[in-house]
């Protein structure tokens, strides 16, 4: 069984272009919701990769679309291919995915842009999908609208596995969303969620889509291929989408460049302390 029978595609592409981000109430139902949450919660035992980012009460699981067909289901599905394509275009590939749960008592994600973490040079599109009732109390999700558009911005890190962007935020709303729910948002939004405060744990679960023609040099096959012109195309490829295109090559240059200077600079130092202790 699917969400909604027809989605507005022209309001929501024209909310995303305008504020960052659209609302789609109920685009799963609740037995599709449900069983979502028991297939993340499956997969939380067969994920380590992001076990190092468990503290302050939150926990994140990674790779479910790669171990679950029903999760693969529900991401290439016509209608959510259909909502995603309004926005990005119909050739879509999905580069990661992560589940969220704040168990009780969990404290603030701070404000970021996703670009923040994953240090990719291109925006990208997030299918936010709440799978337990998710309210201010709860730890809901803020919204900064129109912030899309300042572009890509300096992040510090604050600890505990957590960025922060360093310039001001500005006004925000907080999106209350039930099981099914889904806020499709830029990864240039910038966004929080607040603490816990409730009894009992909020889950949400996020699929970040990207363009076939755009390249993410962290991913790792294989790589899931969603759509392409527009139609449902669910399969996994060995070869990194995007990666032989020369603008490509050339956005990561310079980050890569910097990124082997610091690790040499590193060694030069750390090799000049042992002398010096030899000495």
């Amino acid at each position: 069984m699917s969400g909604p029978s027809t989605l507005d595609l022209q309001k929501h592409a024209a909310e995303y272009e305008r504020q960052g981000y659209t609302v789609i109430r109920g685009l799963l139902t609740k037995p599709e919701a449900a069983r979502f949450l028991s297939e993340v919660e499956r997969c939380a035992a067969l994920d380590s990769r992001k076990a190092a980012l468990n503290c302050n009460g939150i926990g994140f699981t990674g790779e479910i679309f790669i171990h679950s067909l029903f999760v693969r289901s529900i991401l290439t599905r016509q209608d959510v291919i259909d909502l995603v394509s309004a926005v990005a275009g119909g050739d879509l590939w999905i580069s990661m995915d992560q589940a969220v749960t704040k168990h009780p008592g969990a404290g603030v994600f701070r404000w970021h842009q996703d670009n923040g973490y994953n240090q990719l040079q291109c925006e990208h599109f997030q299918l936010w999908i709440a799978l337990t009732k998710t309210r201010q109390q709860n730890g809901a999700l803020k919204l900064v609208p129109g912030s899309h558009k300042r572009g890509r911005l300096p992040h510090s890190f604050k600890g505990l596995g957590q960025m922060e962007v360093d310039e001001e935020v500005g006004g925000h709303v907080t999106v209350d969303a039930d099981a099914g729910d889904v806020i499709l948002f830029s990864s240039l939004m910038l966004h929080c969620t607040g603490p816990n405060n409730a009894d009992s744990k909020r889950v949400a679960y996020v699929a970040e889509y990207m363009k076939l023609s755009d390249y993410a040099p962290s991913a790792s096959p294989p790589f899931f291929i969603a759509a392409e012109g527009g139609f449902s195309h669910p399969h996994f490829v060995r070869s990194a989408p995007g990666a032989l295109s020369v603008r490509n090559q050339l956005m990561y240059l310079r980050p890569r460049v910097a990124a082997a200077a610091r690790s040499s600079a590193r060694f030069i130092r750390d090799l000049i302390i042992q002398l010096m202790q030899i000495l």
